[in-house]
């Protein structure tokens, strides 16, 4: 590949793996960074060139896309709730429109769109959803959920008008990494280390795809590559209960795996009082009815197509949670009692 290519949401979990792996590969990357955002350290890879602005400013959008001819559009507004529910509409569905329609007229040849596992829906009734499973029609759960689905409509039309979009359809993505919405998988583990975890909510039987990140990465940059134009792939792993996911991650850290199992009626008692809380006293609250939502389906999916058409391959999941751990030890994120002894 040569000329410059164009990274937004390049600060989040996935996006800093894709542009270090950008870097590493000698690729000039351009990343569309907020004004308020220190990147000290992204700064310093190499190739890398930092320009401030904001996906939902269509001129700061312009000024990145100058001599761009590949961009990935992995930024999106990733919240349990919002006080002001449109901002996830400006970010994720105006947000997808401007950028893609600014692309357009700057001449650039593919836009790789990171979307949602969630944009496709759940799995309870295909057992196994693929890029051709339609998403139950009024069913979204949350805000998140509504307006990525919207945006796969918006990157539709633009390919259906004659633009290259490749979409891109990450499972739960796992891994080592910063511990924001993205990497949700870690920050529950760490509650779980730490004893803050009170239990798994519903029986524990809910199959849900696990994306080790390095893969999501590697698909990413073969979708750019060799995706078929206006495709959709998802970049999934493992198909895994809740169950089976404590299991393998409790014998890697020796605490055992939770045995309290949540009954999803007294879960939605609680994330109705703090959605009232949040209401009340504006903080983010730390469930919500729609959360549990999410958890009484099954989201399990088939990268076939993935594997097929871009090389794509799994990381099977007890690799991809050994590695999660030992970065986990790395980092300091595992309590003393949780730590392997050292040999002497």
């Amino acid at each position: 590949m040569s000329g410059t290519i164009l990274v937004t949401g390049g600060t989040g979990f996935l996006g800093k793996h894709l542009v270090r792996a950008l870097s590493q590969s000698g690729d000039g990357v351009r990343l569309l960074v907020r004004p308020s955002r220190s990147v000290p350290e992204m700064e310093a890879w190499p190739g890398v060139e930092i320009v401030r602005g904001d996906v939902t400013d269509a001129a700061s959008v312009k000024t990145a896309m100058s001599g761009v001819d590949r961009v990935f559009h992995a930024a999106g507004l990733v919240k349990k709730w919002l006080r002001d529910r449109s901002t996830f509409d400006r970010v994720n569905v105006e947000g997808v429109d401007s950028l893609l329609e600014v692309a357009r007229g700057a001449g650039v040849r593919r836009v790789v769109y990171t979307s949602s596992f969630m944009a496709i829906g759940h799995s309870d009734r295909a057992g196994l959803a693929t890029e051709a499973t339609l998403h139950e029609a009024n069913h979204d759960h949350n805000d998140y959920e509504r307006t990525k689905r919207l945006a796969e409509e918006v990157a539709g039309r633009h390919v259906a008008e004659g633009f290259d979009v490749v979409t891109v359809v990450p499972g739960v993505i796992y891994g080592p990494g910063e511990l924001t919405e993205g990497n949700l998988v870690v920050k529950i583990f760490c509650d779980f280390l730490r004893g803050k975890l009170p239990g798994i909510p519903g029986p524990g039987d809910q199959r849900w795809c696990y994306a080790f990140v390095d893969d999501v990465v590697s698909g990413h940059m073969a979708a750019m590559d060799r995706g078929a134009r206006g495709g959709r792939y998802i970049l999934g792993g493992e198909n895994a209960t809740l169950d089976e996911l404590f299991a393998q991650f409790a014998r890697l850290s020796g605490r055992p795996a939770p045995k309290r199992h949540l009954p999803f009626w007294l879960l939605s008692s609680v994330g109705a009082l703090e959605e009232l809380l949040a209401w009340g006293i504006g903080r983010e609250p730390n469930l919500t009815r729609g959360i549990v939502g999410v958890y009484r389906h099954h989201w399990a999916y088939d990268c076939a197509r993935a594997r097929r058409e871009l090389g794509y391959t799994v990381t099977p999941l007890a690799e991809g949670l050994s590695r999660t751990f030992e970065w986990m030890l790395e980092a300091g994120l595992v309590p003393q009692r949780y730590r392997p002894a050292r040999s002497s």
